[in-house]
């Protein structure tokens, strides 16, 4: 979990670095970009400001997720070991008309998959990773319809049976249909998840091997079209089940 995010988690820290703003007190530099975030999120900022003495409604935890993980987005973009990987990220994503606050709330998404998507410890920042999360952005950036419908049929076609090709089709089809319904983006375990509890269990026996087969090769294919970055993989595999992960 990014520092900044596991500071601004905590209601208390939020409003206190927000007090200290309206007051005009000295900020450090992280409450510094805690603040600016702040202040392009009003109603998140509003929220946070009348929370004291009050049990945390979901929104408001919400609204501390919000603004922890896009002022976390604009620490890495100034961070030496990230900045690089992030100014590619970002010129992807404005290339292909995103906006400046669509691009901020991508990356966001990504720094909250690392620090809630697995089972790892969240004290510790995987900076590896999201580097690599970054990485990833130019390629999936740059899907489009026509280029998804041509990876699917590429990838179906690659089965060598009748029935591998129409299982290799029906997984493709419904993990773009769950990670990519409102654009290309990192696929993630929830992804998985939802793929599995749809396509797979309950399933019988034969059928779930096979579809598991298909979706570890599909994700295999996706990373060598740079959709998916080797650590991802390998995670993505272990949440299968996949020995060879």
């Amino acid at each position: 979990m990014h520092p900044l995010i596991a500071r601004y988690l905590d209601p208390e820290a939020a409003r206190e670095t927000l007090r200290k703003e309206k007051a005009g007190e000295p900020l450090s530099p992280e409450e510094q970009l805690f603040a600016a975030t702040a202040a392009g999120h009003p109603q998140q900022r509003a929220e946070l400001l009348g929370v004291s003495g009050r049990k945390l409604s979901s929104d408001i935890q919400a609204s501390l997720v919000l603004l922890a993980a896009h002022a976390a987005a604009r620490s890495i973009a100034q961070e030496p070991r990230l900045a690089a990987a992030t100014a590619k990220a970002q010129e992807a994503l404005t290339s292909e008309g995103a906006s400046a606050e669509e691009t901020e709330s991508f990356i966001a998404s990504m720094l909250l998959e690392e620090a809630f998507g697995y089972e790892d410890e969240v004290d510790d920042f995987d900076a590896d990773y999201v580097e690599e999360a970054l990485g990833e952005v130019p390629a999936l950036a740059a899907l489009t319809r026509e280029s998804v419908d041509a990876l699917l049929m590429k990838f179906a076609q690659q089965g060598t049976s009748e029935t591998e090709r129409t299982e290799r089709s029906r997984m493709a089809k419904a993990l773009f249909d769950v990670a990519w319904s409102e654009g290309p983006a990192p696929i993630t375990p929830e992804h998985m998840e939802t793929l599995l509890e749809a396509e797979v269990s309950d399933q019988p026996e034969e059928t779930q091997e096979a579809r598991l087969r298909a979706i570890v090769e599909l994700l295999q294919a996706l990373s060598r079209e740079g959709l998916i970055g080797p650590l991802r993989l390998s995670r993505l595999r272990a949440q299968l089940g996949d020995e060879d992960a």
